[in-house]
């Protein structure tokens, strides 16, 4: 049972007013701009109280605090896109960070085979949860109950102290591995080649096709492409090298945006979430969609709970509780995926991620109270479901009740 219904009412619509066109005009897209503004805010009161705050040293801290949320808020868009919600991938990237570190530390599998296993544990599980879902049970509910049920299976996976310590082992290497400064701006300038020749090839397309199009749209977004590439490089390398988590997000986004805009199962995807009773009629497979959902965020678990085990140098039965659950949820929303399906863009993972990782680097650098932190992250998290609230309705007024 999907969390959203289906927008064709079989009522007269109403008619738009002009700024309900202007919202809807938003809601088509650059929904991001919102999320960059916001995020440029919260840089500048920090650093207005800390000029540490935008430091080469604390950027990259960041950026390694906010890899975890970033790989499960990733997966957690892809479930948002079909209108559908998990509440216990949090808690199943600890269960695969336990069985993979399990295998390469105490039974001395090889660190792939480990890494694997996490990984097909991770959506072995969230299959059984999408049948589950597709027998009828709302995901709300089905997820709810695969959390509970993952909180004993953490425990039956440990071994008997409840801890793994991977410190010293090939496993740790995941997030201490450094790659070298050459080599991070030779993967810069490969990236910013490969999307150049792809936007090239796009633009040929466009005009055998008879559309005006001109070159400003190839080499524009190249250009602003490679200023974020090499300036990130030149930031991040600043200590030892580009941080391997840093590298394990840019490619799972890179696969995650050529996926859900270049190829049919992403078109399918955006169908099911903004109409699954046409998406039905119009002969999409729509549980199949929702399965494959639910796969992916398995995967993205999987990979964000051995990454986090890794920086954290152990697993124990407390791995992926705490507030990881909500803040990847938190950071899909904010960064601009809808939670009524449809809506939103891989990007907007590490986009939230990003704002709901600056307040909490922020309040930790100030030395503030827990409780600032809270206060911020659920305003700025009400503020983002509202706005998208307004978005999908296309009105600034709240639509009448029959």
């Amino acid at each position: 049972m999907s969390i959203v219904t289906s927008r064709t009412t079989g009522t007269t619509a109403t008619p738009r007013t002009s700024a309900g066109r202007a919202i809807e005009t938003v809601a088509r897209g650059h929904r991001s701009i919102p999320v960059v503004i916001t995020l440029a805010i919260i840089w500048a009161v920090f650093y207005s109280q800390s000029s540490a705050y935008l430091s080469f040293t604390n950027i990259t801290n960041l950026t390694l605090q906010i890899a975890t949320t970033a790989i499960l808020a990733l997966g957690v868009v892809f479930v948002l896109l079909v209108g559908e919600i998990d509440l216990s991938s949090a808690v199943l990237s600890g269960v695969c960070a336990a069985i993979s570190a399990g295998l390469v530390v105490n039974s001395g599998l090889p660190l792939a085979i480990g890494i694997l296993a996490g990984i097909v544990s991770g959506m072995a599980f969230t299959f059984i949860e999408a049948l589950v879902i597709m027998f009828g049970v709302p995901s709300l509910i089905a997820t709810l109950g695969g959390m509970v049920i993952l909180q004993g299976l953490i425990l039956v996976v440990l071994p008997e102290e409840f801890t793994v310590s991977i410190a010293g082992t090939s496993f740790a290497k995941i997030a201490s591995t450094a790659i070298p400064v050459g080599t991070s701006y030779l993967l810069a300038a490969v990236a910013t080649l490969a999307f150049t020749a792809y936007r090239f090839y796009q633009h040929r397309e466009r005009v055998s096709t008879g559309s005006l199009t001109s070159m400003a749209t190839v080499f524009v977004p190249a250009i602003l492409l490679a200023g974020v590439l090499f300036g990130g490089v030149y930031v991040l390398t600043q200590r030892r090298g580009l941080p391997m988590p840093v590298l394990i997000v840019a490619v799972m986004l890179l696969i995650g945006w050529y996926v859900t805009t270049q190829t049919r199962y992403g078109t399918h995807l955006y169908a099911v979430g903004g109409d699954r009773e046409a998406a039905q009629r119009a002969g999409i497979p729509v549980r199949r969609m929702v399965l494959y959902s639910f796969l992916i965020l398995g995967a993205c678990a999987a990979i964000a709970g051995m990454v986090e085990a890794s920086r954290q140098l152990g697993v124990s039965a407390t791995s992926g509780a705490g507030p990881l659950m909500l803040n990847a949820i938190a950071a899909a929303v904010v960064g601009g995926t809808s939670l009524f399906g449809g809506r939103g863009s891989v990007w907007s993972a590490v986009l939230g991620a990003l704002v709901i990782g600056s307040i909490s680097n922020g309040v930790q650098l100030l030395g503030l109270s827990t409780e600032v932190q809270y206060f911020a992250t659920g305003s700025v998290l009400i503020i983002a479901v509202a706005v998208d609230v307004v978005l999908t309705r296309g009105s600034l007024l709240p639509g009448r009740r029959s």
